[in-house]
């Protein structure tokens, strides 16, 4: 159990570290622990040092990350690779519901196309309906071998995986799945991704989808202390609604929320310790879930134990500030939001602090423990210190984020020895085997439900199953039986079998000679027409020994972002079987496959059988067969209540749940009021069971204690086949002011397969307390007395038997969990830390701009330090409580009994906080007991003054204290004061001053310091810097050549393998040799040197002059063999530095990493073969930079020494400093008629050329769109330029935001002047009549009339 850390649980006893989670709680009983030794001293980082927990290893790696850094790791797709501390890049967005269909970091598969090629497995609904959580573990496990056999290395270059930039890799192993929002309502979208409508069902099943994904045991214990595949289990929380999802908020009850909405989120925590959770669009009681404290912190993490990661679904940090439908205008308690969506602004209601909606909207989804956002958007660099500096963000809940997410990167493996962890022998083999394709047939075998079976008429014999032997004739109807539906998050499996495929091979396989006759019959699920039966198929559906009538819903009618309007039968689908069944052969069935429950009871009388199943995976056809000729006795049983049409469902925005809280009709079969078409819970069989009398093992119980519910389950029938016993308990008694629900799954068994007459006994144990309900008055789970009806059945509605058993008394409070969530896990030597007071940053958010009333006791709240819940999810009151501290390691950090940390001396300790014999644990980080500052600049032959300092972070006295500093070879390092001091006093530092010279012949580059402390009885201890000597130009530091001119491509050599950008391409773009380049407001110089000779500088680390001052640095670059990031740092001329980062994306990518955009789109590039039509870009980055101080030098990052194929390469060609004009301002002066363009009449009338001097009418914002197109802001209207009528009408300022029409690519002309090809129409603007009629698009090439000067304002 990841209770105890998952490597650890497994090792010795004689382990150093106490194994407790970080911010997690352990569920296990402990004396107050002694203090214990650390592992052994080692030179290897503590990140890499298996000796560690992996979240002392997580904590210690997000440590050495800069501000930059860890920003830059906030991003799903993807955290760039660090290169200095050996992180990978890492993409951490890829699906697998039923199968793997989407590989985020398939990055080289030499290009293979099409969707992932990978088995397919019915969907989770259809799987679920198996009721057998074993059969759902096999498929996972599949699943899991499926995606590391992604990571075979020799799928790079060659096949789809999973990878990354680069072979050498470890690759990405985050999946988001499973979905298991609560199929409440069942014309919800995604209804084909969850599990059912029954809280315990879906935990019991996708408890197993994630033990069997994350190659835990069963019983959610590990196999190995390594996670196989990091699940992820979304949407959290009362995400059960598509319609304006980003928009809307789910409003609902403190009971609902904790005893249906998120319970079954709490059982995958706590019984399969699931890797991740995924935060959702919609608010919760009018709190953007992404930054909802009350889920994410106080429900999931500090109530159920949750000590995984989160990510935001794609998109939703960015719904806390824009408006709807798009987002919440949301701001949080003490703020107000001026919302304007987008570039909303938030301004504090005490002071008038203002913060931009971006920068606040990513601060509190941090703040409430959504790690990472995907993709990115909103975690720049600039958003999250504006954060910071309006005082509503640190960098230490930046750490706790991280922290989180990379224990679980450690705890796949990801940073340890490949050779110890066993999953990485898996190779490709497993993908699509020809076991996982079985698999996937027998899944889809038991999922499959009959919901009749009647006898055919003036027979005594039932339908089905039909004997293949005896179908000489068979028809199939409907479209849908000759397509394979996958349903959503679905790959492309080499494998796919139609339900007309499954049944002429198994049909003929017994019976060669018989003929299958299919016709869609003009239907689909969208028709409006009627179906059309030809007067062959109508001959044949008299004739045929069996005719089947194939219905139901796929894509087109409900999937991610549309939910059905209605359960009525969708299509022409009624009109076929009214149709067929007029015909008037009895033997024929109604197949059908839906995301739910379509509307059959006003036509499944017409027939005498019914089968249903979900979307059922790549063999559906197979599978069909198997259950329609008997190969395959049904099992399947419904997860969900089958309404008989709309009237019996409430309006789907409500998310109450009693017949209170939606107009008497109730939600599920727990509330349902009325009678459905067929029950939760029910299923045929081709077979009959009987059940035996329930028998209690007592007749009355308290709330702690449990009962044993016992049955035997006979086949009565003369075919052998499994059932689903289920067990409610019904609560026929009542409580005031509560209304309960009839009755709640308590428990389930898939009977083995029995042969006729065969019996199988079977005893379910029921735990008391699980019978509870939550009170939101008194903040704790309630056992009402009364007499409780434990219910043995088919189904909901089928109870064969019942026994009663008397209930008292309340659930004895005992500490189930403790979390210590600190506000920093970070310390610098000497600092303290208060166990007893509370985390500012985890405060209660909850009644912000939009909330609603939260009904529950607002005075409980879970923002302390230390918090212990108790197994009725109360908090205990920890001044009552039992408490006591130790720490893993004494020399890294102490903690007193009152709960008072002291940061001792550098390195990783676990701090345990244990609460009435139970413990939770923390890892803090200890730096700086020794601390080397050193200017970052230097010259050849100069001398520099460097520091080394020393801190006593304990108590007592510290000996023979010795200090030294070490420079490379040829450098002089003489200390200016004392080395060595005899004693320094705890809490008390010392220092030596050092003369720092280097060698006369010192060339351009990065020297390594390294500072030292010893003293007895402790250390030693270490610090590290560098100082630079920087080249005496930019263009000095050019050292690579990515330009050749087309008429000599042989020598540019950008990337290694000879390719290179052409001249002639880049001077289309504007990029001329020496000339000026404008990009959003910034003004660059591109390099002034030949094409053929270096141009640019590949980042290495080196040092390059930079003067000026302003609030951006700003970079023209690109990268090759991926995506290129690093961190670098900003020396001003004061000695002071800023560390940045920067990162682009490969120079053949189509679209820009996060926080850049495409500078330059060129068409081709050059190689030794000539000129090659392959397109490639240019990006423009920034990173802010302190206003008020002058630039001296820029350090750049240190990605790779040089290009090289093959290698991942950063390549820079201009940067500047600058303060960049909000937008660039331009005119344009035709060389038609040498006048300047106005909007004229006010932006009123098109635009022309007949001005001869610039005003407001003529003034145009240049706006740079992320697929390097521009487009041009009137200043007469405000209004955006567009290529009216798809170019046919002349431009005109009318417009409001930029799309197709308003989009232009800027063309660079030889002499200077640029024209503009609308993609409106892909035609070139002219001034036509030598200007003298409004500027059109309708030009194929550029002549005078087509060429502009730009005029920069």
């Amino acid at each position: 159990m990841r209770r105890m850390p998952r490597r650890h649980a497994l090792m010795a006893a004689g382990c150093a570290l106490v194994m407790a989670s970080a911010f997690a709680p352990v569920a296990q009983a402990a004396s107050a622990p002694a203090a214990k030794a650390a592992p052994q001293a080692s030179s290897q980082p503590i990140y890499l040092n298996t000796q560690y927990s992996d979240q002392a290893r997580a904590a210690d790696l997000v440590s050495r990350m800069t501000l930059a850094e860890k920003v830059a790791q906030l991003s799903t797709n993807s955290g760039p690779a660090i290169p200095r501390l050996g992180v990978q890049q890492y993409t951490y967005w890829s699906e697998g519901q039923h199968g793997i269909n989407t590989l985020g970091a398939d990055q080289n598969n030499g290009g293979v196309q099409g969707g992932v090629h990978a088995t397919s497995f019915p969907t989770n609904f259809a799987a679920s309906m198996s009721w057998d959580p074993a059969l759902m573990y096999q498929e996972t496990t599949a699943i899991s071998d499926e995606a590391r056999g992604f990571l075979d290395k020799s799928l790079f270059g060659t096949g789809q995986n999973n990878l990354g930039p680069s072979a050498s890799d470890y690759g990405s192993l985050t999946y988001w799945a499973p979905t298991v929002n609560m199929d409440r309502d069942p014309r919800w979208g995604r209804t084909d991704e969850a599990f059912g409508e029954d809280p315990y069902l879906v935990g019991q099943m996708a408890g197993q989808f994630v033990d069997g994904y994350e190659g835990n045991n069963p019983d959610g214990t590990s196999k190995n202390g390594y996670l196989k595949v990091a699940a992820t289990a979304k949407h959290y929380a009362l995400n059960d609604t598509e319609q304006n999802r980003t928009g809307i908020t789910s409003n609902a009850s403190d009971t609902a929320i904790r005893d249906y909405y998120t319970a079954q989120f709490r059982s995958l925590i706590e019984n399969a310790h699931v890797s991740g959770l995924m935060t959702s669009y919609n608010a919760i009681n009018g709190t953007p879930a992404v930054a909802d404290t009350y889920t994410a912190n106080q429900l999931a993490q500090r109530t159920y134990g949750f000590n995984g990661y989160v990510t935001s679904d794609c998109g939703a940090v960015g719904t806390t500030y824009d408006n709807p439908p798009s987002g919440h205008a949301w701001a949080p308690p003490g703020w107000t939001t001026d919302g304007q969506g987008g570039s909303a602004t938030w301004t504090n209601t005490a002071t008038g602090a203002k913060v931009s909606g971006q920068a606040g909207g990513q601060a509190y989804a941090l703040r409430a423990g959504t790690d990472l956002n995907c993709t990115g958007f909103e975690a720049t660099t600039t958003n999250i210190q504006a954060a910071i500096n309006a005082g509503i963000l640190s960098e230490g809940v930046i750490d706790a984020d991280l922290t989180r997410v990379f224990t679980v990167r450690m705890q796949t493996g990801e940073f340890d020895p490949a050779g110890s962890v066993p999953y990485t022998s898996i190779t490709k083999a497993q993908i699509q085997s020809p076991a996982h394709q079985a698999l996937a047939t027998t899944v889809a075998d038991n999922s499959l439900v009959l919901l009749k079976n009647a006898n055919v008429a003036s027979t005594s014999t039932p339908l089905l199953p039909a004997d293949p032997a005896k179908l000489n004739h068979v028809v199939i109807l409907g479209d849908m039986a000759n397509s394979v539906t996958l349903g959503d998050y679905s790959g492309e499996p080499g494998l796919q079998v139609n339900a007309v495929q499954g049944l002429t091979s198994a049909i003929k396989a017994v019976n060669p000679n018989a003929t299958i006759t299919f016709d869609a019959a003009g239907t689909s699920s969208t028709s409006t027409s009627a179906a059309v039966l030809s007067s062959a198929t109508q001959t044949a559906i008299k004739n045929a020994d069996l005719v089947l009538l194939f219905v139901g819903t796929n894509l087109n009618n409900a999937s991610e972002g549309t939910d059905r309007s209605t359960i009525a039968m969708p299509g022409n689908y009624d009109s076929l079987i009214n149709q067929t069944t007029a015909l008037g052969n009895p033997r024929t069935a109604l197949v059908i496959q839906s995301n739910g429950p379509v509307k059959i009871d006003d036509v499944q009388d017409k027939v005498p059988a019914v089968v249903f199943s979900g979307y059922n995976g790549e063999s559906q056809g197979t599978a069909l067969a198997d259950v329609l000729l008997g190969r395959q006795n049904p099992s399947g049983h419904l997860n969900f209540t089958w309404y008989k049409d709309d009237s019996q469902l409430p309006p789907m925005s409500a998310y109450g749940l009693t017949p209170g809280e939606t107009g008497g009709l109730g939600r599920t079969y727990q509330y349902f009021t009325g009678t459905p078409t067929y029950p939760f819970g029910y299923g045929l069989s081709y077979s009959s069971f009987s059940y035996s009398a329930a028998t209690a093992d007592r007749s009355s119980v308290t709330a702690d204690g449990s009962v044993n519910v016992s049955f035997t389950v006979t086949n009565t029938g003369s075919t052998a086949g499994a059932t689903v016993a289920e067990l409610y308990a019904a609560t026929p008694f009542t409580v005031s002011g509560v209304q309960l629900p009839t009755k709640r799954l308590e428990g389930f068994r898939k009977t083995n397969v029995l042969a006729p007459g065969a019996s199988q006994q079977i005893t379910i144990p029921v735990k008391v307390a699980d019978l509870a309900f939550w009170n939101a008055t008194t903040m704790k789970s309630t056992v009402y007395d009364g007499t409780y009806q434990f219910q043995v059945g088919g189904s909901s509605a089928a109870i064969a038997s019942s026994v009663n058993v008397a209930v008292t008394g309340a659930i004895t409070p005992k500490v189930q969990y403790v979390t210590v969530q600190p506000e920093n896990l970070v310390y610098n030597a000497g600092s303290t830390l208060d166990l007893t007071g509370k985390n500012r940053w985890i405060k209660d958010d909850t009644t912000g701009v939009g909330s609603v009333a939260q009904g529950r006791d607002m005075s409980v709240t879970a923002d302390d330090v230390v918090e212990a819940v108790n197994n009725d999810q109360s908090f205990v009151n920890l001044s009552t409580a039992q408490v006591s501290y130790s720490s893993s390691d004494t020399s890294v950090a102490t903690v007193s009994s009152a709960g008072l940390v002291r940061a001792v001396g550098d390195g990783v300790a676990t701090i345990t906080v244990t609460v009435n014999g139970v413990s939770g644990s923390v890892p803090i980080v200890v730096r700086h007991s020794v601390t080397l500052n050193a200017p970052a600049l230097t010259t050849a032959g100069g001398t520099v003054t460097a520091t080394t300092s020393y801190v006593n972070g304990g108590t007592a006295a510290v000996s023979n204290v010795a200090l030294s500093l070490t420079a490379p070879s040829g450098w002089t390092a003489q200390a200016t004061g004392a080395t060595s001091f005899a004693s320094v006093a705890g809490g008390q530092s010392v220092q030596t001053t050092w003369r720092l010279t280097a060698p006369a012949g010192a060339g351009p580059g990065s020297y390594a310091l390294s500072a030292g402390a010893t003293a007895t009885g402790t250390g030693p201890f270490a610090d590290s810097g560098a100082v630079n000597i920087a080249y005496p130009s930019v263009t000095a530091a050019f050292g690579n050549t990515g330009i050749s001119d087309d008429a000599n491509t042989t020598a540019g050599n950008f990337d290694g393998g000879g390719a290179s950008y052409s001249a002639q391409a880049l001077a289309a773009a504007g990029l001329t040799p020496g000339g000026a380049f404008h990009h959003d407001g910034v003004t660059f110089t591109w390099p002034n040197v030949a094409a053929g000779t270096p141009d640019n500088i590949v980042a290495g680390g080196q040092t390059v002059p930079l003067s000026g001052s302003g609030s951006t640095l700003s970079f023209i670059g690109s990268a090759a063999y991926g995506t290129a990031s690093g961190s670098g740092t900003v020396v001003y001329t004061d000695g002071t530095t800023q560390p940045y980062s920067l990162a682009f994306g490969d120079w053949w990518s189509k679209t820009p990493l996060g926080g850049t955009d495409i500078a330059a789109a060129l068409p081709y590039i050059n190689n030794g073969g000539g000129k090659a039509t392959q397109p490639v870009n240019l990006y423009y980055a920034s990173v802010p930079i302190t206003a008020g101080k002058t630039v001296q030098a820029v350090v750049l990052p240190n990605v790779s020494s040089s290009a090289a194929s093959n290698t991942v390469a950063m390549h820079i060609f201009a940067m500047t400093v600058s303060s960049p004009a909000a937008t660039t301002v331009v005119s344009l002066r035709a060389h038609a008629n040498n006048q300047i363009v106005t909007a004229d009449n006010a932006g009123a009338s098109p635009l022309i050329a007949n001005r001869t001097s610039v005003g407001q009418w003529e003034s145009f914002d240049l706006l740079t769109n992320s697929d390097g197109s521009v487009s041009l802001r009137s200043h007469a209207n405000n209004e955006i330029v567009t290529a009216d009528n798809a170019g046919a009408a002349p431009l005109i300022a009318n417009r409001t935001a930029v799309g197709p029409w308003e989009s232009f690519d800027l063309l660079h002309n030889s002499d200077g002047s640029v024209s503009f090809r609308a993609h409106a129409n892909n035609e070139i603007v002219t001034a036509d009549n030598a200007g003298a009629s409004p500027l059109i698009a309708n030009r194929t090439s550029v002549g005078p009339w087509e060429e502009f000067d730009l005029i920069y304002d």
